[in-house]
């Protein structure tokens, strides 16, 4: 079986599409490696990048491992993990275990087996530090935002996105809470509510209730948020 280039892509929930990614990787492999559109797989994921305990990961892994991969190609550090030992184990497993190639597009970074360059694996640590860092940061928003929510006391009438009402009348965090921090990252990195509520299936009113209500979701005003 001739090896082929595989393009890993991953979003945080299935609200987020993979689209974006797969455009900027495939173009690369056709425009700037010239690999013929039928010798590329893709591989991917819609789920947290804490860990890699994701079945596009490990089918990606499994065929790096079987030889039926010559590079791999992913848009950004944080797609492939966002936990620095996961990330350097993934680079070990790909690159150096079976020399196949890593390219990481926002940073420039190409790895070849064949050229051991310290200070890039220097550089890609670094960025893999920064990724593990805002998930982090993420998570502790998000905690400071479930606690905000129930400071408010217990909740009268209909709950908002993201919530139902327990048992004991306090608002508590549901299947969409994750779509609503979701929105707010991605309003904060320039997205038009129209396109996120095109995006994600909810509906523009909802997007900006959300984004007016920014504190309850992720613990912070707008003004201080990273």
């Amino acid at each position: 079986m001739t090896a082929t280039t595989a393009l890993y892509c991953r979003v945080s929930t299935t609200d987020q599409t993979l689209a974006r990614q797969r455009q900027r990787t495939s173009e690369y492999a056709t425009d700037a490696l010239g690999i013929e559109p039928a010798a590329i797989e893709v591989y991917s994921d819609k789920q947290t990048g804490t860990d890699t305990d994701r079945d596009g990961y490990r089918e990606l892994m499994e065929a790096v491992e079987a030889g039926d991969v010559e590079r791999v190609i992913a848009s950004e550090v944080s797609r492939i993990s966002r936990s620095v030992r996961d990330f350097a184990a993934t680079v070990e497993r790909i690159v150096d275990e079976n020399e196949v190639g890593l390219h990481i597009l926002d940073m420039g970074i190409d790895l070849d087996p064949d050229e051991r360059d310290p200070y890039t694996r220097a550089f890609l640590t670094v960025a893999a530090t920064f990724a593990e860092l805002e998930a982090e940061i993420k998570r502790d928003n998000i905690t400071e935002g479930i606690a905000a929510s129930r400071d408010q006391g217990k909740w009268h009438g209909r709950p908002p996105f993201g919530f139902d009402v327990g048992p004991e009348g306090y608002l508590t965090p549901n299947d969409d809470y994750e779509t609503a921090v979701v929105i707010l990252d991605e309003l904060d990195k320039g997205a038009s509510k129209r396109d996120l509520a095109r995006r994600t299936g909810v509906n523009r009113s909802t997007v900006q209730r959300i984004a007016n209500n920014r504190e309850r979701y992720v613990g912070e005003s707008p003004e201080n948020s990273i």
